[in-house]
């Protein structure tokens, strides 16, 4: 990965194929969230608290493997999702900083960037194209959802109806995977603590959080789906 601050006059003649920026997204289990999507993205993962490594910040992310380095979604070729996080819609393309420090990167070692791709930043008029503009778009909802997210986060950790989750899960095939640093939203908890919170909006994001748990029977059956299809490859005749 080699991310650099986006440069009109450096990256104009990019030519950049969404559909193979999102081979980044295939050994990614965890994606960060901004509070905006999480019910929409709910409704297709998991959705858990994290803990930054570096800040020990919670943070909101989508359950997309059941190991690291692992995305269940991913078939080789796309991912099979009918939502997808926007930190994953935003590839190849970066925020960094924050605020008024906030600019647009690019990782320049992106399998989507090369001569294949169907679009670029400018036009032949050097007007930024509509695909430039859905991109900042998306890059958008993120910088404004970080404060947003932030009071959100707050808002569970005060409300206490956070609980710590570990998966310890077992496969047809016997292997095992242990999943731990995941925070879950508790759904008794949750229920002690609707009159703490005020906004009807953050409690129905609370509420997809804890439903979405259940979400990680879906992750199950795709990974025995994922060693029953590797299986075949080593079995005579399959």
């Amino acid at each position: 990965m080699t991310i650099v601050p986006l440069n009109r006059a450096a990256h104009s003649g990019l030519r950049i194929d969404p559909a193979r920026a999102a081979e980044a997204a295939a050994a990614v289990h965890l994606v960060p969230l901004v509070a905006s999507e999480i019910r929409q993205v709910a409704g297709q993962f998991p959705v858990f608290l994290a803990k930054d490594a570096e800040t020990g910040q919670f943070y909101p992310a989508a359950l997309m493997g059941l190991e690291p380095q692992e995305n269940l979604f991913w078939n080789g070729a796309a991912l099979e999702a009918d939502v997808l996080p926007l930190n994953l819609l935003r590839l190849p393309f970066f925020v960094v900083g924050e605020d008024t420090e906030a600019a647009i990167a690019i990782d320049e070692a992106s399998p989507a960037i090369g001569p294949q791709g169907t679009c670029t930043i400018v036009d032949a008029e050097g007007a930024e194209t509509e695909y430039f503009r859905s991109v900042q778009t998306i890059l958008g909802r993120l910088l404004q959802g970080q404060g947003e997210t932030r009071r959100l986060v707050d808002l569970m950790l005060e409300t206490k109806v956070v609980r710590e989750i570990k998966l310890d899960l077992a496969f047809h095939d016997g292997s095992t995977s242990l999943l731990t640093g995941l925070y879950g939203i508790d759904e008794v908890a949750l229920g002690r603590a609707r009159e703490k919170i005020a906004a009807f909006d953050d409690l129905m994001i609370l509420a997809a959080m804890a439903l979405s748990l259940d979400k990680v029977a879906a992750l199950v059956r795709r990974k025995n789906a994922r060693i029953e299809a590797q299986s075949a490859w080593f079995t005579p005749g399959g």
